[in-house]
């Protein structure tokens, strides 16, 4: 697992890498985040296939009076996208996640909503099924914002958690993607096989495909985070495996 503390900048401007590639040859995507100053423009061009979310604050898309989007809102870009956020009256916090390409093309069947290509705006879709103990979840709720079926992704997926009071999800592993979770508000305990590691409001965890993970959440506190995999655009792709299972 990659920890990375105090992940969101609190004063604009500001951007930091996440999680690189280059330094983490073994991640399969990357993180990047942005503190916009007011009245300020960033433009990109999305080589791999990106997300973009907006964390704080509000920023304008394409600079269009209907495409202000606000805290949860955000786009997916297909590989080869060009777009542009500006920051309206006040300072915007902006998250990128990007996946690496795949090895070989995706088939045509696999492709969704925006395989023609062009921003794509986040759904925000309930999860379908109960989350339950006999999954290893308690006390936790999902929609997710970005995957395959939502928005056409090929290698990434886009989701938020929220936890109640003594929300957990046990042990368990992605063999073939994997996945990042940033803390949005409360805290609580990144679970490993070896041991417990506190997380903050803000602080990130990043945890490679294969490797025993889970979380808890602090006694009488609601944790809300946005997580998501790199190398699969769903958690069908990614794979899941409870740890008393395996044993």
């Amino acid at each position: 697992m990659i920890l990375v503390p105090a992940a969101i900048p609190e004063r604009a401007p500001a951007f930091r890498r996440l999680i690189d590639p280059q330094l983490f040859p073994q991640a399969r995507g990357g993180l990047t985040v942005e503190a916009l100053a007011a009245g300020t423009r960033a433009e990109e061009a999305a080589g791999a296939e990106a997300v973009t979310i907006v964390l704080a604050g509000r920023a304008a898309h394409g600079g269009r009076a209907d495409g202000v989007i606000g805290p949860g809102g955000g786009l997916y870009h297909p590989p080869g996208t060009r777009y542009a956020l500006s920051a309206g009256a006040t300072p915007a916090v902006v998250l990128t996640v990007y996946a690496l390409p795949a090895p070989a093309p995706t088939p045509a069947s696999a492709q969704g909503p925006a395989a023609a290509g062009g921003s794509v705006p986040l759904a925000r879709r309930r999860e379908a099924g109960a989350l339950t103990r006999a999954g290893g979840f308690a006390g936790m709720g999902v929609h997710w914002l970005a995957t395959g079926a939502t928005v056409g992704s090929r290698r990434l997926a886009l989701a938020t958690s929220t936890f109640t009071p003594g929300g957990s999800h046990d042990l368990h592993r992605h063999p073939d993607a994997d996945e990042f979770f940033l803390v949005l508000a409360g805290g609580g305990d990144h679970l490993t096989d070896t041991g417990r590691v506190r997380l903050a409001r803000g602080d990130l965890a990043y945890v490679p495909a294969g490797e025993w993970h889970g979380f808890r959440t602090r006694q009488g506190v609601t944790t809300v985070a946005l997580y998501g995999y790199l190398g699969a655009a769903g958690l069908e792709q990614a794979g899941y495996q409870m740890k008393e299972a395996a044993a």
